[in-house]
């Protein structure tokens, strides 16, 4: 019996193949997908894959243009390459549609600067002095979304377990917002590979939030697949019992089938290592010497580099090779040479004698660091391993700063804090380590701690201030930057604020008398600033401003100015007061991250200010540049979630829920939590409340956990009650309603008289107020509370237009003509002039039933119909459905609507009709049952079959049934 072979058709797998193709065919139709294909080591994930790329590549000529580009995770220890696979991926696609396209998709200068670093001669010259090269991973995004417009791209990604951190951060974005048109992302993963802390672990759970993700799951195959695969294996093929017992001692595994079906009648390993390992037992000993040394280098190694790691002759080399490859246990690929499986080099690798283990890695590092190029992130790195496996620490040190340099300057933060950490691991075995590092071990533990932070990291990045904190004794101005890192960090990952730190580190600096001092001084004082409140803020907040301008530090000014805007809108509630520093900041020569970081400041002060118009226009440029800088998954979505805001108010729902997904998706919890919860306002006022009950109950755990770590972000949840308990009512409400309406106004009111800042206080007035008038002969002591909180509120120009409504809502019951003035006054408000579209189109409403009641009825049906045309578009259908209700109560809906009316009771009896008339007019069960004669369950009865039979959800909406079917509707 000899094997034919690995088999060229797949054995089973249908279904998966289906679900594949299925994310094929939808991306080729202009709907992209991500597909994570997942199984145990020797599962078939890469025989599925390639069977998928087989067919699609039969499909060229069909439609678009295909693209596939393939990278390959190796592993390489726990530091890595940054983005080891994608530069493989990217140089598929040079390959696939050349330079010049490749530079048109990049789009910008700085994006074809980040990608050169990884595709020689794609950049034709360096980059101007002042010219920032973009981030990596959003040039990458930039690429597939410019090339999937007029071409299919299929991007493969395999083994994933192995992938480096810039790689995870960059495969989570993609799959989470697939930014492009005609694209398919797959990528495959060890599942037996991964638990709870493999890095890949918490990946994995934010993609399984990601909405038409596709799963892929790969189990082993039946009795019937085994039998299917022995017999393309195998020339002879096996008995029946022999096939079960194959299928049974394989498990099922296709790689495990095909290691047993080679062993022949041979006896078994006892353990799977020994079955991983019986291809390779059975070569020759130069043979086996060769697989090892591989091993060391590798899943693919190149075959100059073997040569040269290689103790034997070029002859014996080749002999070896030749057999291995014959044998099955590599395949020749490219310029050099790839185990068939991860599992085989993983076995060999540990077969290697600890002397040979030493003596192999020093050859490979001193190849590599002699012969390959000094500025490639993948050699250097490797080197770094090798020398670590090889024992040399000093030289695994000099590379691992080598290595650190060379992953700063390719925008991988990820990648350079565990080299940074390594450093810090090796520091004390290591000899002259500072000279060696060009910086100091404290230094290091700071920079790491920053990076950590801008990860959004916090406990890490506490972990390493502190790591920082007890190895720096004598360098004040460094001691007091960690102590205020620490400072932040213990905020962050507490929530409680080390006052004693950012004191110390304050008398540290006061004494040093040096430009970085002051501009530390100057963060220092903005972090007491923001701490603050009171004259004690405002202070520090001058004194921060100070600092920053006599160190000459943009930076640190951009932060006091934007920390500035903060407090005079918070603690003096002077809205247009607090927009000139903000104004001042954003002017600031500064580089993305802190242009970012004060324009979205700037995008939220003028929400506040109720320039939503210009707060949108201002925010997709912020937007826009931090997109182009790669700084999107950062400071990004702060501004991705204030534009989404902005777009709410002016009634561009399309547009903001865009935005809102996309900061919801790239967002920590906590912001992530407040993308939901605008998310879930919108779907309120929009009438889409099973969308929004799926939304809050697929986000139940993360809300509830942000709300413990964060008691004040609770707060704006009681303002999204509030509006999703709003409804305007003919009658009385049912009581299910009632009782919303009255945990909500509670709420609402605890935020209204709360210390929160002046826009959520205002926020939450309106709320309230309209609560009120819902019932407002139920409601006195609230309104006399809400009307002496507006007596508190600052004399500004937002304050007044949003104070006049709050007015109107509660005086809802005066004179109609009263009412008519109050309401026009507010409605008659400029687009953009203060107030959301939400509650402009509440005003318009409110405007309506004033005008019916003051016998205004042609303006009032003006209005309606005003309402009824523009509110859907603009996100608030919930406002037009109760414009259709007034209408249709006030007799004013047209014929049409008329009919559908009477069609609608023309199955009621004549009690059922009394009732109905009766519920038309407001009244309740018992005032029906006593009207009538009947008691109050029998009326209850009677309305609840109206409501079946009408096709009414309450009854309000039989009311106005009801109204609309009357002989004066028409």
């Amino acid at each position: 019996m000899r094997p034919t072979g690995t088999p060229s058709v797949m054995v089973g797998r249908g279904a998966e193949l289906r679900s594949l193709l299925d994310a094929f065919d939808d991306g080729r139709r202009g709907r992209p997908r991500a597909v994570l294909v997942r199984g145990e080591a020797g599962i078939g994930k890469t025989r599925l894959v390639q069977e998928l790329l087989a067919q699609a590549a039969a499909r060229r000529d069909e439609g678009l243009p295909l693209v596939v580009a393939v990278g390959q995770c190796v592993d390489l220890g726990p530091i890595g390459a940054p983005f080891g696979p994608i530069r493989r991926v990217l140089r598929d696609l040079h390959g696939e549609v050349g330079t010049d396209a490749l530079r048109e998709a990049a789009g910008s200068p700085a994006a074809v600067t980040a990608l050169a670093a990884l595709v020689p001669g794609l950049a034709p010259d360096a980059p101007a002095d002042d010219e920032q090269a973009g981030e990596f991973a959003e040039a990458i995004e930039v690429v597939l979304e410019s090339l999937s417009a007029t071409r299919h791209v299929v991007i493969v990604i395999e083994d994933l377990q192995w992938a480096d951190a810039a790689t995870f951060a960059l495969l989570k974005t993609l799959a989470s917002t697939l930014r492009g048109r005609h694209l398919t992302i797959i990528s495959t993963y060890r599942s037996d590979d991964i638990d709870r802390f493999h890095p890949l672990h918490p990946v994995l759970a934010e993609l399984d939030r990601t909405p038409g993700l596709v799963r892929v799951d790969l189990e082993p195959l039946s009795l019937a697949e085994v039998a299917e695969q022995v017999s393309i294996l195998t020339a002879d093929g096996i008995d029946p019992q022999g096939v079960e017992r194959l299928a049974e001692r394989s498990g099922g595994i296709p790689f495990l089938v095909e290691e047993l079906v080679d062993l022949g009648d041979r006896g078994l390993p006892d353990t799977l290592r020994d079955l991983v390992l019986a291809r390779y037992t059975r070569l020759s000993d130069p043979a086996q010497e060769t697989v090892r040394a591989m091993a060391a280098g590798g899943m693919h190694v190149d075959h100059d580099v073997l040569a040269a790691v290689s103790m034997l002759d070029d002859r014996t080399l080749d002999r070896a090779l030749r057999e291995a490859i014959d044998t099955r246990v590599v395949l020749a690929a490219g310029a050099g040479y790839s185990f068939r499986h991860a599992l085989t080099r993983e076995a060999v690798h540990g077969e290697m004698l600890p002397s040979e283990r030493v003596r192999v890695h020093r050859a490979f590092a001193e190849y590599l660091q002699q012969n390959r190029p000094a500025d490639s992130p993948d050699d250097v790195s490797a080197v770094a391993e090798h020398w670590l496996a090889a024992r040399d620490l000093t030289a695994a040190f000099d590379a691992t700063v080598r290595a650190l340099r060379l992953s700063r300057a390719s925008f991988a933060p990820a990648t350079s804090v565990k080299l940074a950490e390594r450093l810090t691991e090796l520091w004390d075995q290591v000899p002259d380590a500072e000279a060696r590092a060009g910086t100091s071990r404290p230094v290091l533990h700071l920079e790491a701690a920053q990076a950590w932070h801008d990860l959004g990291d916090a406990h890490r990045a506490l972990r390493s201030a502190n790591e920082g904190l007890a190895v720096c004794v004598d360098d004040p101005l460094t001691r007091a930057a960690l102590l205020r890192q620490r400072f932040v960090e213990v905020f962050n990952a507490e929530h409680r604020e080390r006052r004693e730190d950012l004191e110390e580190a304050v008398r540290l600096l006061e004494g040093i008398d040096s430009t970085p001092a002051k501009a530390l001084m100057s963060r220092a004082m903005s972090n007491l600033a923001i701490s603050e409140h009171g004259r004690e803020a405002a202070d520090h907040a001058s004194r921060a401003i100070e600092l920053a301008e006599a160190a000459g530090d943009d930076a640190a000014l951009a932060v006091a100015l934007t920390i500035e805007g903060w407090r005079v809108s918070g603690d003096e509630d002077d809205q247009p007061a607090a927009l000139r520093p903000l104004e001042r900041a954003v002017a600031l020569k500064l580089d993305p991250p802190l242009r970012a970081y004060a324009g979205s400041a700037h995008v939220d002060q003028l929400s506040r200010l109720g320039r939503f118009a210009e707060a949108a226009a201002v925010a997709e440029r912020y937007y826009a540049e931090a997109v182009r800088a790669g700084i999107e998954r950062g400071s990004g979505t702060s501004i991705a979630h204030g534009l989404a805001f902005a777009l709410f108010a002016v009634g561009r729902p399309d547009d903001a829920l865009a935005y809102a997904t996309r900061a919801r998706r790239l967002s920590d919890k906590a912001s992530r939590t407040s993308a939901v919860r605008m998310t879930a306002t919108h779907l309120a006022w929009n009438d889409e409340a099973a969308a929004r009950a799926e939304l809050l109950a697929s986000e139940r755990g993360s809300i509830d956990e942000t709300k413990r770590l964060k008691p004040e972000k609770g707060a704006w949840w009681h303002l999204d009650k509030a509006d999703a308990a709003l409804e305007f009512t003919v009658g009385r409400p049912s009581p299910e309603a009632d009782a919303r309406r009255r945990e909500a106004l509670a709420g609402a009111l605890e935020v209204v008289e709360s210390d929160m800042e002046p826009a959520t206080r205002r926020y939450a007035a309106v709320a309230a107020s309209l609560l009120v008038a819902s019932a407002p002969d139920e409601h006195g002591e609230e309104r006399e509370r809400l009307l002496r909180a507006l007596d508190d509120w600052a004399d500004h120009e937002i304050n007044r237009r949003w104070g006049d409504y709050v007015r109107a809502a509660l005086g809802d019951t005066g004179p109609a003509a009263e009412r008519v003035a109050r309401w026009r006054a507010v409605a008659a408000a400029p687009a953009g002039g203060g107030l959301l579209i939400w509650h402009v189109q509440v005003a318009r409403l409110r405007l309506a039933e004033a005008l019916i009641a003051n016998g205004e009825r042609d303006e009032a049906a003006h209005m309606l119909e005003r309402i009824l045309d523009e509110a859907p578009p603009q996100g608030v259908a919930r406002v037009a459905r109760w414009a259709k209700e007034l209408g249709a109560h006030a007799r004013l809906l047209g014929g049409a609507d008329a009919a559908a009316a009477s069609g609608a009771i023309a199955g009621l009896t004549p009690r059922e009709l009394q009732v109905l008339e009766l519920v038309a007019d407001g009244l309740t069960n018992s005032e029906i049952g006593r009207r009538l004669f009947i008691s109050p369950k029998t009326a209850s009865v009677h309305v609840s079959a109206i409501l079946a039979k009408v096709g009414a959800a309450n009854r309000a909406e039989a009311a106005a049934i009801f109204a609309a079917s009357s002989p004066s509707a028409s």
